[in-house]
């Protein structure tokens, strides 16, 4: 099973057309390298493509305005007429739509348990969204469910995600409960482990808040910075110690799409 999130076209699948996920794949490595972009030989060999077929499939990109060709460099690059064609798509879109597919994407690609919960004025959190991904782990959380605002993986993710100083006037003010026998309740461990999460970008959260389980999770913030959102896979902690660190890296990569959806503008629907 791949510990990372991948999108569709990524993997190769019965009756899977080879020259559309080789286009798809030439489209996200251009997206990775968004500055001078990449040459020829360099995205063959990346990908294993023969030179021959990559240049066919460039052309055909270049030709329909979704890659760029800089003649003089021998540079490739994504065009601003992908990004149109994307931006009107996603418009079209409902935002609860795109952000509902990448948790379920996210539970598939992990085969874990993942919830999408939004942060609460008052500092709980209500789960939003949320998929199964293994339909053998029965760890249901109802759409409208409410965590405490001390629920540990979702405290420390979103602490993470502030700046340091107002993360810890926030810590200063609350009276953290044991939910378990391994839950942190003195704030200066749990001030630690919110450092160690800005740095690796996630919290672990290990039976701190049901026996047994262990959450991986991050939030995911809005345009200005400011956490809205928590994101976290969960489930039996024998399974999911020894991925940690992909699965820490794959709920990251999704918190980066939802945190793009979140931002999207969206039409307004017109009434009847």
């Amino acid at each position: 099973m791949e510990a990372s999130l991948d999108l569709p076209g990524s993997r190769a699948a019965a009756g899977a057309v080879p020259a559309v996920g080789k286009c798809l794949s030439i489209l996200r490595l251009l997206d990775a390298e968004p500055g001078a972009g990449l040459g020829l030989a360099a995205i063959a060999a990346r990908l294993g493509l023969t030179k021959s077929h990559c240049l066919m499939i460039l052309r055909t990109l270049v030709a329909e305005g979704w890659v760029a060709h800089d003649a003089e460099r021998q540079r490739y690059a994504v065009s601003p007429g992908l990004l149109l064609d994307l931006a009107a798509t996603i418009r079209r879109h409902d935002r609860g739509a795109l952000m509902r597919d990448v948790v379920q994407r996210l539970a598939r690609a992990l085969g874990l348990p993942c919830l999408l919960c939004r942060i609460n004025r008052d500092g709980s959190f209500t789960c939003v969204e949320g998929a199964r991904g293994d339909p053998e782990l029965m760890i249901d959380v109802p759409i409208g469910h409410r965590y405490p605002a001390d629920a540990p993986a979702q405290l420390r993710a979103r602490l993470a995600a502030l700046p340091a100083e107002r993360a810890t006037a926030v810590l200063a003010g609350m009276s953290p409960r044991a939910h378990t026998a391994a839950t942190l309740t003195d704030r200066a461990l749990i001030g630690r482990e919110v450092e160690a999460a800005r740095r690796q970008g996630f919290v672990i959260g290990r039976m701190e808040y049901l026996d047994g389980i262990m959450s991986i999770a991050t939030a995911v913030c809005d345009a200005g910075g400011q956490p809205r959102m928590v994101l976290q896979c969960t489930g039996p902690q024998r399974a999911m110690t020894p991925r940690e660190a992909a699965l820490g890296q794959a709920v990251q990569e999704a918190a980066a799409r939802l945190a793009l959806a979140w931002a999207m503008p969206v039409e307004a629907r017109a009434a009847g």
